[in-house]
């Protein structure tokens, strides 16, 4: 689906995460840790200057209160400066469960 300027694609709601939330990330190459701006149950916004391919796979390892959760995503959004929007494709039931434990938290501030 093609992104249409000032159009928001997204499924669910996000939410503004605070500096304490990282997330190590690989995507066809050496891995990175980076800071999570906002997050949803949908997909998140993490903060690189890299320039990641619209469409690569990347795989995530969130170290959350709840527990390690690990999460498979596709770049929807990149602009080489300030990060990446990406979606998220695949992840098990428990690392769900732990997702949506933190998004209720994160909703309550």
């Amino acid at each position: 689906m093609a992104r249409v300027a000032g159009q928001e694609n997204r499924r669910t709601a996000r939410v503004a995460v605070s500096r304490g939330l990282w997330v190590a990330w690989q995507s066809d190459g050496p891995r990175h840790v980076s800071r999570v701006r906002d997050l949803s149950a949908g997909g998140a916004f993490i903060q690189t200057p890299l320039a990641l391919p619209m469409g690569a796979a990347i795989e995530m390892l969130f170290a959350l209160p709840e527990g390690e959760t690990r999460i498979e995503g596709v770049v929807r959004y990149a602009d080489g400066k300030t990060g990446a929007g990406v979606e998220f494709t695949a992840m098990g039931s428990s690392d769900r469960a732990r997702l949506n434990a933190l998004l209720r938290r994160l909703n309550k501030r």
